[in-house]
């Protein structure tokens, strides 16, 4: 998790870096083309699909219809690694670096390698944002999302853990569920009241190299920053990532970090 945070067998599935700004109504797909051009090599699989609804509340509640004679909104682009397991994504309000564990075969290779690649590529898509639109995307949104895969607990003892502190074991009247989960959110972390924070546990199944499902939960931890005019939006996602890991210390047992080989 946190580079504090250190295990020789991480449960990390899935990690999501955001950097949220105001909408370059400007921006359209064939200005960022040289960003196809630059990254094809690493990320040579490309797909636009529709563009995920504004992030603002403010706009969310507005309802516009595309005339004739105006520009189509920009389509959400995604560029993928081969593998599958690095994907960067943007539109005209977000960028976003995804890391996911393919195959069991790629390790995590940590948040500050996944920051670094997001900084560098975000880089090139505000200059080149910016020499076309005229507009220098200012973050004022950082997200920061792990996924944790923990296999042979179901997710309804996971819940009854997170909330019990992993002191009590659950109980159903009837037959284990087939799919069970539940969502916390705090608008303010205890950490930092300028971070919002989601814990969330789901059921999930993994299939071993052998062939055999076996039963796990998922372990979702998500953190906003929000990013004031005279903040670096560096550090508050920094903060997000210090929110995470603190999460992660208090949904998750000593057993269970002994498990994974924390290191201290």
């Amino acid at each position: 998790m946190a580079e504090q945070l250190r295990f020789e067998r991480p449960p990390v599935h899935a990690v999501s870096l955001a950097l949220l700004f105001d909408t370059l109504p400007k921006l359209q797909t064939l200005d960022l083309a040289q960003l196809r051009v630059d990254w094809r090599e690493d990320y040579p699989i490309l797909r636009e699909s529709t563009p995920m609804p504004a992030w603002q509340a403010s706009e969310q509640d507005d309802v516009e219809f595309v005339r004739s004679g105006l520009s189509w909104p920009m389509a959400l682009c995604s560029l993928t690694t081969e593998a599958g397991d690095r994907e960067v994504r943007f539109q005209q309000d977000r960028f976003v670096l995804k890391w996911n564990l393919s195959d069991g075969e790629n390790s995590y290779p940590g948040y500050q390698a996944l920051k670094a690649e997001l900084l560098a590529k975000f880089d090139q898509f505000s200059k080149l944002s910016q020499s076309v639109s005229g507009v220098l995307p200012r973050v004022k949104r950082a997200d920061v999302t792990y996924t944790n895969k923990i296999p042979g607990v179901s997710a309804h003892q996971a819940m009854a853990g997170v909330l019990t502190g992993w002191k009590s074991e659950s109980s159903f009247p009837f037959r284990v569920p087939d799919y069970c989960g539940f969502r916390v959110h705090y608008d303010e972390s205890e950490l930092d009241p300028r971070v919002a924070v989601l814990i969330g546990v789901d059921s999930a199944v993994t299939e071993p190299s052998d062939g055999e499902f076996t039963e796990g939960a998922s372990l979702i931890i998500d953190a906003e920053s929000q990013v004031d005019t005279e903040d670096d939006f560096t550090d508050r996602m920094d903060r997000a990532h210090e929110v995470v890991a603190g999460a992660f210390l208090e949904v998750t047992s000593d057993g269970m970090r002994s498990q994974w080989g924390e290191i201290k």
